[in-house]
């Protein structure tokens, strides 16, 4: 076995069982020292996709960050916490979604990331990035993601929470650079990506995770576990697998399987703690659609991509007019002609941007044509 994979069941958000529960995922895996040493600078970097209360569950939950954090004390070193929304700061997004008391009360800073450009010489294919100056200042980084589904990556757990380390518009970039290549170049992006920055531990909330139209409005689902490792190509295979969907609908997987980042392959992960048979949640919801398009083959993708892609859409009865879809759209093609926001499709890369940042949950997913048809189909058939 080359790499492993902790799974630590805990029921409820409750601050001394989370604590309880972190550090048996951590002693399975050798103890909190086996990571980071006295003295030593930690970044703890958890998902701020967008300031919401923890209910929400689109944010690590604050007693998650408040249990590494007092870990790191423990064991002697400085714990920091950072990250980048799109849209706030990280301080902002912390106030909002309550990992902002955690930092007040145990005297934690929060850290924002000032854009660097750097070399990647490792890199298989994105030999430079821009992230926050600090995550490479720092002399450790622990990587607090979320389990959470995502309507453009399917998962979106501890390979894809390091994109967060991307300053703000930046990541709108990334989706203009790579959408014509697809979702695999842009999941091959995430891994160099993640493999560059290359965080210690890399530790999952998944005690109330996302499911559905995630990342910002899926539904919460109860999964009631912590998944810990140091490899975090890993902790995305696990998790896959315990949420019943298989690697080749997630991208970031399947290209790390095929192109050999990282460890993807269970028989080469050694699970501690709950089996993942004991754990297994059969009737998780992925994305709508997206098992659908992974089944389709890539020439006829290509071919009817206009009549099989998903595109989002403003539901008008929800949208309040904020504006905050327009700020994030890294094409620029959504405007605000008098009475209502207008995507224009024909510009439109299907980053999920607009989707994400929503404060209303007023974009929705539209299937084309055929992939509609082949929806419907499937009800019928009692298939979905």
């Amino acid at each position: 076995m080359s790499t492993t994979v902790s799974i630590v069941r805990c029921p409820e958000y409750r601050e001394e069982l989370v604590y309880k529960s972190i550090v048996e995922a951590l002693d399975l895996l050798g103890g909190i020292k086996h990571f980071i040493s006295p003295g030593e600078k930690v970044l703890l970097k958890p998902n701020l996709l967008i300031g919401r209360p923890p209910e929400k569950c689109v944010t690590t939950h604050p007693l998650v960050v408040k249990a590494m954090a007092r870990m790191v004390r423990e064991a002697g070193a400085l714990p920091v916490i950072g990250d980048s929304p799109q849209l706030d700061s990280a301080q902002k997004a912390c106030d909002k979604c309550g990992i902002g008391d955690v930092a007040r009360e145990l005297g934690v800073e929060i850290v924002e990331f000032e854009p660097v450009d750097l070399s990647n010489p490792d890199g298989r294919v994105f030999k430079n990035f821009t992230i926050g100056k600090v995550v490479k200042e720092v002399d450790k980084i622990i990587n607090l993601a979320k389990l959470k589904t995502h309507s453009l990556t399917t998962l979106t757990l501890a390979v894809k929470n390091m994109f967060g380390c991307v300053p703000a518009a930046r990541k709108g970039q990334w989706h203009v650079r790579t959408h014509t290549a697809g979702k695999e170049y842009f999941a091959r992006m995430l891994l160099d990506l993640f493999y560059f920055i290359k965080p210690t531990l890399n530790i999952v909330d998944g005690i109330i995770g996302m499911e559905g139209q995630g990342p910002g409005f899926g539904d919460p689902r109860p999964i009631g576990l912590v998944i810990a490792g140091a490899d975090g190509v890993a902790v995305d295979r696990v998790i896959a697998e315990i949420v019943n969907i298989p690697a080749k609908q997630v991208p970031i997987l399947m290209v790390a399987l095929r192109d050999g980042y990282g460890t993807g392959s269970l028989e080469e992960i050694a699970v501690l703690g709950e089996s993942i048979e004991g754990v297994k949640v059969a009737d998780f919801k992925a994305p709508q659609f997206q098992d659908m398009m992974a089944k389709i083959p890539g020439p006829i993708m290509r071919l009817l991509k206009a009549y099989l892609t998903a595109r989002p859409t403003v539901k008008k009865e929800q949208c309040v007019e904020c504006e905050m879809c327009l700020r994030a759209c890294p094409r620029e093609c959504i405007t605000h002609p008098a009475g209502a926001i207008r995507i224009d499709e024909d510009a439109c890369i299907q980053c999920l941007c607009c989707m994400e940042i929503c404060p209303q949950g007023a974009i929705e997913l539209r299937p084309g044509a055929l992939l509609k048809f082949f929806s419907a189909i499937r009800k019928i058939l009692g298939k979905s």
